[in-house]
């Protein structure tokens, strides 16, 4: 990755909403504000050692962008698919969005049936607008998934398809435009997928860091497992 790795080149028609360098403690109770963090806010935070996951502040002085604070998500032995350790949010309302992060899956990691999550974008809120999610699937691919009215079809890389390597620090790159339907993804400076067909009548309204884990097989962790994310950028317009 090229040295100004913190300095999103791409999309500088956008507004910056958020440079985020995750380094604040996330608090634990219900949906709450993440102090000095920027507009960010996190939900569903569990104890440190829950069988549900959590979500902790760790150092990583490998991280190539803001170290050594980062969020290290938890899955512990015995976790069971269909849910995140935690979920930590910003709130937007804009029809093109471009999201920027820095995520490690551990090696060796348990894909199990389904695939891990990483982030998500949502339109509509509660006004059945859908959402869009990033998924690491147990292909090693990074494939985007809308679930949207009218269009539930999987967008898997169609430009390069390169296999995440586990252990080690990627850059993250997101574009989605509702209006026009361009959504393009890539994996360290390398495009993955590119489409023009992804549209939603309702503006984007938040973006997760939300990485769930499997679906609804119940399906239980074979081992225990870590996502650590470091920075994340948002610019809309």
């Amino acid at each position: 990755m090229p040295p100004d790795v913190c300095v999103p080149s791409e999309r500088s028609e956008l507004t910056t909403l958020t440079d985020w360098a995750i380094d604040e403690e996330p608090p634990e109770g219900g949906d709450v504000r993440i102090p000095d963090a920027s507009g960010w806010s996190i939900v569903g935070q569990n104890p440190i050692g829950s069988d549900h996951g959590w979500v902790q502040r760790s150092t990583d002085d490998t991280s190539p962008c803001s170290p050594p604070s980062v969020y290290d998500f938890v899955y512990p032995k015995g976790m069971v698919e269909g849910t995140a350790p935690a979920t930590v949010y910003y709130r937007l309302s804009s029809d093109e969005v471009y999201a920027v992060f820095w995520w490690k899956p551990s090696a060796p990691f348990d894909m199990g049936p389904n695939g891990n999550k990483l982030a998500f974008l949502f339109n509509g809120g509660g006004d059945g607008g859908g959402q869009q999610f990033l998924i690491l699937l147990p292909d090693g691919r990074l494939h985007v998934l809308p679930e949207y009215p009218h269009d539930f079809r999987w967008r898997p890389p169609n430009v390069n398809s390169t296999r995440v390597a586990l252990g080690v620090w990627h850059r993250v790159d997101w574009y989605s435009n509702r209006v026009t339907g361009d959504l393009q993804w890539s994996l360290d400076g390398v495009v993955q997928g590119r489409y023009n067909d992804v549209k939603n009548t309702q503006p984007f309204d938040m973006f997760q860091i939300s990485p769930t884990w499997g679906g609804n097989t119940g399906a239980k962790k074979r081992q225990t497992d870590h996502f650590w994310f470091d920075h994340v950028y948002l610019s809309a317009r």
